[in-house]
């Protein structure tokens, strides 16, 4: 991990990812990663907001590595199960669930955010920037749903640490992204999947399907019964 990125470390920051997209045109060919205590305007996906307060997790990663574009399922595979790989770690015996496609669930709560921004070359991935949001002590009502934090879970662990625990397995992974067995890590979150009984909505940019949950397959996809 020490020789695969390039830490930094801020008080306060606009944006994680936006800080990174800011120092990857400046700083070539490096891994970086950063921490900041406190971000003031936090977004997931498609457009979402995410809020956060000084002691929450806000923190960025930066990978430059080619990955062919029909792979892009199989990073948000990686991203999901280091996520709850780290939070089962924290010690008491609590069902993380993955809630599609980017979300991490306790009960009917949210408690940590993923949000993946490919950076594309033709028909490759170039490089990836990717914000991780964990609520360690706020917990926001945001897009209808509710939150927790791991405070109120009765957890008192260091952001920093599980930052850098986060960056050992990211660093892991994609220094053997090719020997990573995705059936085993889409397996996982088939298992972790929140809500797998009933009926799902899936949303994209431009219509919603609604369908039986199935399953995660290696490739990182969701596979619905309509």
């Amino acid at each position: 991990m020490i020789n695969f990125f390039d830490f930094y470390f801020f008080k306060e920051v606009e944006n994680t990812n936006d800080v990174l997209k800011l120092k990857r045109k400046l700083i070539k060919d490096k891994n970086l990663a950063i921490f900041s205590e406190h971000q003031v305007v936090g977004r997931g996906r498609l457009g979402n907001i995410w809020q956060s307060k000084k002691g929450d997790l806000t923190c960025s990663f930066l990978i430059n590595k080619e990955i062919k574009l029909s792979n892009i399922g199989r990073i948000n595979l990686i991203f999901a199960n280091i996520l709850i790989k780290v939070l089962k770690k924290l010690g008491k015996k609590i069902e993380f669930k993955f809630k599609w496609p980017n979300d991490i669930f306790i009960n009917n709560n949210k408690i940590s955010g993923i949000l993946i921004e490919n950076i594309l070359n033709k028909k490759k991935i170039e490089s990836l920037i990717v914000g991780i949001g964990i609520n360690f002590v706020s917990s926001p009502i945001l897009d209808n749903n509710s939150s927790i934090s791991l405070k109120q879970l009765g957890f008192n662990p260091s952001p920093l640490n599980i930052f850098f625990q986060i960056s050992k397995e990211i660093a892991y992974y994609f220094s053997n992204f090719e020997k990573v067995n995705f059936f085993s890590l889409s397996q996982n979150l088939t298992q972790s999947f929140y809500k797998k009984k009933g009926k799902i909505l899936i949303k994209s940019k431009k219509k919603v399907i609604e369908g039986l949950f199935r399953e995660i397959n290696a490739d990182g996809e969701i596979i619905i019964q309509s």
